[in-house]
């Protein structure tokens, strides 16, 4: 069977799926110089294979899968976590970001800080640090990885999920929750875009369990697998990914 590879390298033209609802990875009338982090990966691809450029804004991964599936898109990159079941639809390249579930907290959910010369080994960096404290209650986007993680750790606890993670994050700014949940570098981004937040809330970005962001390619293309992992790999060898991580989730110059 013939590798998609061949058709983009006929036809000259990549054509990538992108993610319309997840800045920064894709940005919508963006700023001069910050197209977003999927779109200046998808732009080097496109150079490094020698075709043009094409994008498709999607929203789910059932509309990546089938598209990829029709031929309609040739691969997505859309800031998309990995799963066993969303591996049976489409190839995941190897990942080039790596991310956690993580969170947003309520300050005065949490202990009050020590005062003087008072030590305490008491810190709240990640998620897991929650599990000391009483009557939590979380927003999530539904359906999502991090949704399955809150499921499985703190279950007996209230978990309010959404369909957006706009209404996810008012439930938290309103009140009705202590804790947003997210991936991290969706927290990281939204702390880049409202920087007020970090008055009320505290960041719990350290790992609790590792999140990949990948590629998704035609099922069973090894050949157009290997290709994109090569191209991967040398743009983290290189620094470049490092380089347009820093730029999008830890600096401001995206934000309109």
């Amino acid at each position: 069977m013939p590798s998609r590879l061949d058709s983009i390298l006929s036809k000259k033209e990549l054509v990538v799926g992108v993610n319309r609802v997840y800045e920064p990875f894709y940005i919508q009338d963006p700023k001069e110089g910050f197209p977003g982090f999927d779109m200046e990966l998808a732009k080097l691809y496109a150079d490094y294979l020698g075709v043009a450029l094409k994008v498709k804004p999607l929203k789910t991964f059932r509309q990546f899968s089938d598209e990829i599936a029709a031929g309609t898109i040739d691969i997505a990159m859309a800031g998309m976590s990995t799963d066993l079941s969303r591996g049976k639809t489409v190839t995941f390249s190897d990942p080039y970001l790596l991310t956690t579930p993580a969170g947003l907290v309520n300050k005065r959910s949490l202990p009050p800080e020590p005062e003087g010369s008072i030590v305490t080994t008491r810190t709240f960096k990640s998620l897991e640090d929650l599990a000391v404290l009483n009557a939590l209650s979380f927003s999530v986007r539904s359906n999502t990885t991090n949704h399955n993680y809150l499921l499985r750790r703190f279950g007996k606890n209230q978990i309010y999920s959404y369909l957006s993670d706009s209404i996810a994050i008012d439930a938290l700014t309103k009140g009705n929750v202590i804790c947003y949940v997210a991936d991290s570098l969706y927290i990281l981004s939204l702390l880049q875009k409202q920087p007020s937040l970090k008055a009320s809330y505290v960041a719990l970005v350290n790992p609790v369990m590792d999140e990949y962001i990948s590629a998704a390619l035609p099922l069973n293309d090894l050949v157009f697998a290997d290709n994109f992992n090569f191209f991967i790999k040398e743009l983290k060898r290189t620094g470049v990914i490092e380089g347009l991580r820093s730029k999008y989730f830890l600096g401001s110059g995206w934000v309109k």
